[in-house]
């Protein structure tokens, strides 16, 4: 009886061992966020710069929250990337979808975007960007990626914090 104990044991601590050793890597979301600013900016003024950012800059997104009571604007969209052939990538279109999350409360705002994922051919299977970037073959989409993210919060900082009121 305390062998097969002991062996249960044994094989859970392995188990274990071997989950903590592969996990991280799964779990580790990739996640972009930034918090603005916007000095005497009223939260209904912050709301309503980004709603209207998001509805001119990218009008095929899908809204999922559109809150101005809370300040709350999460927008469901997707990035195409094309990476032309070379010596030492074979190139290729990729499309990516990502949720962007703009809280807005106490004269500032935080942009976040998260699960981003490669979506391989038309409505086909999802691959978490923390999968799809481990790839050799995929690093330079993956770094076209990041350029595309980081310029596209610069964007919304740049038309809800220096807006240009008419």
């Amino acid at each position: 009886m305390s062998k097969s104990v002991l062996m249960v044991v044994l094989a859970c601590m392995i188990g274990s061992a071997h989950a903590h050793s592969t996990l991280p890597a799964m779990n580790s979301k990739i996640a972009y966020t930034e918090t603005v600013d916007c000095g005497s900016v009223s939260l209904i003024d912050i709301f309503r710069r980004a709603r209207l950012w998001v509805s001119q800059s990218a009008p095929d997104n899908k809204t999922l929250v559109d809150d101005k009571e809370t300040g709350d604007l999460v927008t469901q969209g997707h990035i195409t990337i094309t990476i032309p052939r070379s010596e030492n990538n074979a190139g290729g279109v990729y499309r990516f979808a990502y949720v962007l999350s703009v809280e807005c409360a106490n004269r500032k705002y935080r942009a976040s975007l998260a699960n981003v994922e490669y979506q391989e051919g038309n409505g086909g299977r999802t691959v978490p960007l923390e999968v799809f970037s481990q790839k050799s073959e995929n690093k330079a989409a993956a770094a076209e990626l990041d350029a595309k993210l980081k310029a596209l919060l610069a964007d919304l900082q740049t038309n809800v914090k220096d807006y240009k009121p008419f």
